[in-house]
């Protein structure tokens, strides 16, 4: 992969680890942003080029990552499939299905790879559990909470944090949500900062998701239930156990077994790029590709659209 030409568009907090990553595993030419003193800043650290421009950069390189603001990404992303450059397009893919769909149109058009940045599908904790066979479970239901921070506020908690659990739903189901119920609170920014959604899945599985950005103390916590089993992944602590229902005379109480699984310590955001990347020089399937991106951003985008119904029914009252 080092023979590889790459850069990043947007170095800010993540694409800022982007070029890091890109700078370890293959031929990071450099880097665009659109504030010159950061791409100053990052050019400085990692000894590369600040392109004046996108089409500069585009001009350069084979495969890019696009960090820019989510209201960006089409644009972004449609000049580099029209210049032939492989992308890996920071989560949520767009703002809206029309623009997704004109992207995944277009990569095919071109032959090129369009990747996702939905990480947790490379956490180990994932990974195991889609390798063991277990099936699509019952019941999910997660929570994701995190300290305010003055960035991703361009859009609202839905797509900043309670998207990354509404792929693991669709990811480990394998199913399609038929009715989404949820309520939200914009508490600090005019969006909403905290929701839960309530998601019912065509194959009968059931998800209830909160996300919060404005606590004090992180949580990123995932519970997966099956007929006989159910697993606890913490993401932030790397555990994976998996609660196995014993036999007496309340099922799944007496003799619970539980398994520790050990997981390895890996750099998800190395392995996400490295996914990337060897899709680009194999022409193979892509870790999260935009058909993924957009069923999410789908689910998403309906989970949103049941909190606007939330909010505008407490406003007539």
């Amino acid at each position: 992969m080092k023979h590889l030409k790459t850069a990043v568009i947007g170095v800010g907090h993540l694409g800022r680890f982007h070029a890091q990553k890109y700078a370890s595993l293959s031929d990071l030419q450099g880097i665009y942003d659109a504030n010159p003193a950061r791409a100053a800043e990052v050019a400085q650290e990692l000894n590369c080029r600040v392109f004046a421009s996108i089409p500069e950069l585009l001009s350069s390189v084979e495969a890019i990552s696009i960090a820019t603001p989510t209201s960006t990404h089409h644009e972004v992303a449609e000049s580099a499939l029209r210049a032939g450059v492989h992308c890996l397009v920071e989560k949520p893919f767009t703002l809206n299905i029309q623009e997704a769909d004109a992207l995944i149109a277009l990569a095919q058009e071109k032959q090129l790879v369009l990747g996702v940045g939905h990480i947790k599908r490379v956490h180990p904790a994932i990974r195991h559990l889609r390798q063991a066979g277990y099936g699509a479970p019952r019941y999910l239901e997660a929570e994701r909470l995190a300290p305010f921070k003055p960035r991703s506020l361009d859009i609202d908690v839905i797509m900043d944090l309670m998207i990354h659990d509404l792929d693991l739903t669709l990811l480990l189901t394998g199913a399609e949500p038929v009715d989404v119920r949820a309520v939200g609170v914009a508490a600090v920014t005019d969006k909403a900062d905290m929701a839960n959604a309530w998601v019912t899945l065509n194959n009968g599985s059931v998800a209830n998701l909160a996300a919060s950005r404005v606590v004090r103390e992180p949580a990123r916590r995932l519970r997966i239930f099956w007929q006989d089993r159910y697993a606890s992944v913490d993401f932030i602590q790397n555990t994976l156990h998996i609660y196995h229902r014993g036999e007496g005379a309340v099922p799944g109480i007496p003799g619970v077994r539980d398994e520790a699984i050990d997981l390895p310590k890996k750099d998800a955001l190395a392995a996400e790029i490295e996914d990337f990347l060897t899709a680009v020089m194999q022409q193979s399937p892509v870790f999260c590709d935009g058909q993924a991106g957009r069923r999410v951003l789908a689910a998403a985008l309906q989970v949103r659209s049941a909190v606007d119904e939330f909010l505008s029914r407490k406003q007539e009252k």
